[in-house]
């Protein structure tokens, strides 16, 4: 697969699965991760991705996500988008269940890459399947923890690693919800070790 630099050519056009309802303080136990998709597409340079379409099982929900981030259409279904939008990449938001499902409907549809909210299934033989499915398509398969990039993470795995707080030989981290938010104590804890 060749992987052209962004706005190397045309914009990488942009499809959601699931938006959510928007809320207008997020809070610990989630909300419309969508909105925070978007508005990081948003950020990207002029002429690099085009933000195409959305699905959702609400239509209120997905009619307010084209309203609130100029979309050209709402689907009632991520089946009839894929089949409908000739999509560059796609943002799965939905609910854990469904991440591999979604993930797997969005790489038959020739999607180039996904961007899948955490955590990345609901089993580990269902985690696996997604990335063999993504692999022998030549998918981009992306995950949203992202914490690890930021600055008291990034700051401590440097100080770690030039020893100046001397030698790491345990990593422990304590959560509310594993499965959940837990899955960024996961990741950090990785890139740390």
């Amino acid at each position: 697969m060749t992987v052209q630099p962004l706005g190397a050519a045309q914009p990488l056009r942009i499809g959601f699965i699931g938006t959510g309802r928007k809320m207008d303080k997020p809070g610990p136990m989630g909300y419309a991760m969508a909105y925070q998709h978007a508005a990081a597409y948003r950020s990207l340079p002029e002429g690099t991705v085009q933000l195409v379409a959305c699905a959702d099982i609400s239509e209120e929900n997905g009619r307010n996500f084209v309203e609130a981030n100029g979309l050209q259409r709402w689907y009632p279904t991520h089946q009839e988008m894929l089949e409908k939008e000739r999509l560059d990449m796609v943002s799965v938001c939905v609910w854990p269940h469904l991440h591999a499902p979604m993930v797997i409907d969005a790489s038959a549809a020739g999607v180039k890459a996904i961007h899948c909210e955490k955590p990345m299934a609901d089993s580990w033989g269902a985690s696996r399947h997604m990335v063999q499915v993504c692999e022998e398509r030549g998918i981009q398969l992306t995950f949203n923890h992202q914490r690890r990039f930021g600055l008291p993470f990034s700051r401590a795995r440097d100080m770690a690693a030039s020893g100046d707080i001397g030698d790491l030989v345990r990593l422990e981290a304590a959560c509310g919800n594993i499965y959940d938010w837990g899955t960024h104590y996961f990741d950090t804890l990785a890139s740390f070790n």
